[in-house]
């Protein structure tokens, strides 16, 4: 029978799935809570969802065009397949190779130098404010009768399976009748798993918890309650609502805390600047003091805002995932075995990798250090043209450059031809992201009528943008050509802003004023973006 039920095991797990001939492997696997990589969310352009069938795959699907383009040669000869593009045929096994679940992940705890908190009179119980990133959470648990704070937890966003970014997870709560349902299913599990995670090493019962702040992006708070984000997705990208009343955890299905504990939303500016920006530019005291400052988000999502108590002015840049390994040919998330730091030594290239041992993949802050030495050797073109390997004379790294099996230039980080590269395509992708940012940074700076030796600090706020090195984000064009000393990282703005607004309610209703005050600018609408935008893709 043609709908007839199979059965397919995931390895080293064996999670099974039951499904039907023709439906897809990254379905089975979602179906089976398995984690498995799905950069792009399943468009197949990323490359991330490699799988392995056992026993010579007779059970999947020939080959696909985009298999063939997007394998290496060596993939495919080994019998790798990509899960989004393997259909199935029959029952059998599979080996997932890349999985969303990391080793000494480096997800950022911290939530800013300075963690002074404006705190209310004490009231009864326990409170959490969370951070919900588009990849990471970082949830902190506060006494509000002692007013200190008890706890930090932070963990990888499960909604991560859906896809890397904010457009692939709109794609994935329409895409099935099941997706907003599995979507918020996926984040408020995690967030009573860490929930209950901080009750247990703190000592102290879940159902204490009887106050939640959450700062997301716009998207992600839509998921979190429940509401599509499908008019975000398209123009003229109007979310379903900029502000929410509080809401019952209960109501949400959390099962932790209190049932009538209320969940409480920093509110969102547009459909690309949310919450969380919203809660850094108040944790910063941009909207109150004088100093003009530019404050960077880098991650998943890129916002931008200037301003001071005067004017705030913000952006949201169409950066996607790149500087976050998504679409880079090695890229992956900072964890074990990620370069995080590219040098060039009198004895030759020096690269820190996390967790030590041999490299497996480029992080960010990795992947901008050794586009910025590349550039500054000459080894890439301000145009971000690879130069062909036998015109390259520098001595130490001219036995790096070589070429892949379509005859591109190619720039090896590991020890042989088969290990960690910078490819042409990689570069390509970060000079989009790059001139997305800096395009960004510009117009606001038109818009505020000052130039940016007029800036008096520029903030670099997330996990990536705290692990960059400065000297190599100015000199790929990520932050503004500043004296370095106007530099200065501020780690998890938006932590902050939650855990100062469950603090103190008086805060609290500052980002409702801080979210009034500032100027969205959509620039996808500007005449001349696209002209700015590809003058600014030249380092």
């Amino acid at each position: 029978m043609a709908d007839r039920p199979l059965r397919l095991v995931f390895l080293p797990s064996g999670a099974t799935a039951e499904g039907i001939p023709g439906e897809r492997i990254d379905d089975l696997a979602l179906r089976a809570g398995v984690p498995l990589g799905h950069s792009c969310g399943g468009v197949g352009v990323c490359g991330k969802c490699r799988i392995r069938p056992k026993e010579g795959g007779a059970f999947l699907s020939p080959l696909s065009p985009t298999e063939e383009r997007t394998l290496s040669p060596a993939d495919r000869a080994s019998g790798v397949r990509l899960a989004c593009c393997a259909t199935l045929r029959g029952s059998g096994a599979v080996l997932v190779l890349d999985t969303t679940e990391g080793t000494n992940e480096k997800i950022l705890e911290n939530l800013a130098p300075h963690t002074t908190l404006p705190w209310d009179d004490p009231r009864p119980g326990l409170g959490v404010s969370v951070d919900l990133g588009t990849t990471t959470v970082a949830c902190c648990l506060l006494d509000l009768q002692g007013r200190k704070p008890l706890g930090l937890h932070s963990f990888l966003n499960p909604q991560i399976v859906f896809g890397d970014d904010v457009i692939s997870r709109i794609s994935a709560s329409t895409a099935h009748p099941q997706g907003l349902e599995g979507l918020q299913g996926a984040i408020v599990r995690g967030l009573d798993d860490a929930l209950r995670e901080m009750a247990a090493q703190s000592g102290v019962p879940p159902r204490e918890i009887r106050e939640i702040v959450v700062a997301g992006n716009t998207v992600m708070e839509h998921l979190l309650l429940g509401v599509s984000p499908e008019s975000i997705g398209k123009s003229p990208y109007a979310p379903a609502f900029l502000a929410h009343e509080p809401v019952r955890s209960a109501s949400l299905g959390l099962r932790a805390p209190h049932p009538e504990a209320p969940v409480r939303l920093i509110p969102n500016v547009a459909g690309y600047v949310g919450g969380d920006i919203v809660a850094g530019t108040t944790a910063m005291e941009m909207d109150g003091e004088l100093p003009l400052r530019l404050l960077v988000d880098i991650g998943t999502n890129n916002e931008i805002v200037l301003g001071n108590r005067e004017a705030l002015h913000c952006c949201a840049t169409a950066a996607g995932p790149a500087l976050e390994g998504a679409r880079i040919r090695w890229g992956m998330r900072a964890q074990q075995g990620a370069v995080e730091g590219v040098r060039l030594a009198p004895e030759g290239l020096c690269l820190d990798v996390i967790g030590g041992g041999r490299p497996q993949g480029l992080c960010g802050s990795g992947l901008v250090d050794a586009l910025a030495l590349l550039l500054r050797e000459g080894i890439v073109e301000r145009s971000g043209r690879f130069v062909p390997p036998e015109r390259c004379t520098h001595p130490q790294l001219r036995e790096r450059l070589a070429r892949d099996e379509r005859g591109m230039t190619i720039f090896l980080l590991g020890d042989h031809r088969e290990g960690v590269a910078l490819t042409q395509k990689d570069v390509r992708e970060v000079q989009l992201a790059l001139g997305a940012i800096h395009t960004g940074v510009e117009v606001l700076l038109a818009e505020r009528g000052v130039t940016r030796e007029e800036v008096d600090e520029v903030l670099l706020a997330g996990a990536f943008g705290n692990n960059l090195h400065v000297p190599s984000a100015i000199a790929v064009g990520l932050v503004p050509d500043v004296p370095p000393e106007k530099v200065r990282s501020v780690q998890n703005t938006s932590g902050l802003g939650a855990c100062r607004a469950l603090a103190s309610r008086s805060f609290y209703e500052r980002t409702t004023r801080t979210a009034q005050r500032m100027r969205y600018i959509e620039l996808s609408r500007l005449p001349d973006f696209q002209e700015r935008f590809v003058r600014a893709m030249t380092f």
